[in-house]
């Protein structure tokens, strides 16, 4: 689905909760963040086709950490020629072997500037993706759309570095939220009250 001039987004609902979503950048370079799950790569398939967009278009997939429900499609892409980049601290923290064909920083796809920033927490690797053009984050499992925070409780999680994190993230004033799970989230003031509400939960429990 359209969201923006060359910004795409794939959310899934109940049906595919445990998947991760996927964003597109379509332009000079096509970028794809976090292509998901196996079992939701026909629908993703279908869905990018009705967009106009094919598998081998994709240049460039940006991983926001490496775990299963955000990564495990990467070979569907990788085998058709996309390069692949994540933040090389998730290396020691993810059952998959995957090498990084690019160091992970910024860069301008054509018309947009993409700003990488780390956000350890949830992972010590974890990513948000600024696309200020459209002052928008896509956020990964950092915070989603009931304020939530990403889990810190698993391996490689760590609940400082998320509080440090959010934090981060919260002074950028973003007037969109584009989670790893969930609907998009619209607007500064909700938006900075979500972050408010994930800093509490995380320094209460």
């Amino acid at each position: 689905m359209l969201i923006f001039d060359k910004l795409y987004g794939y959310i899934w609902g109940s049906a595919f909760r445990d998947v991760s979503n996927t964003y597109i950048i379509r332009d000079e370079t096509t970028v794809i963040i976090d292509p998901g799950c196996y079992k939701s790569f026909t629908n993703l398939f279908g869905l990018m086709r009705n967009d106009g967009i094919e598998i081998q278009d994709v240049d460039l997939i940006i991983n926001t950490h490496l775990h299963k429900d955000h990564c495990e499609s990467n070979p569907m892409f990788m085998r058709k020629g996309a390069l692949l980049t994540f933040h090389e601290l998730e290396k020691d923290f993810t059952a998959y072997n995957y090498k990084a064909d690019l160091k992970l920083e910024s860069f301008n796809t054509g018309s947009l500037d993409i700003e990488i920033i780390h956000t350890p927490g949830h992972t010590p690797g974890s990513i948000a993706i600024h696309l200020p053009d459209y002052e928008t984050i896509i956020c990964g499992d950092l915070i989603f759309e009931n304020g939530l925070p990403g889990r810190t409780d698993i391996y490689g999680g760590n609940k400082k570095d998320m509080i440090r994190s959010i934090e981060k993230i919260k002074g950028y004033e973003p007037k969109y939220i584009m989670p790893g799970h969930g609907r998009i989230v619209e607007g500064r003031k909700g938006i900075s009250s979500l972050f408010d509400k994930a800093l509490h939960i995380l320094s209460r429990y």
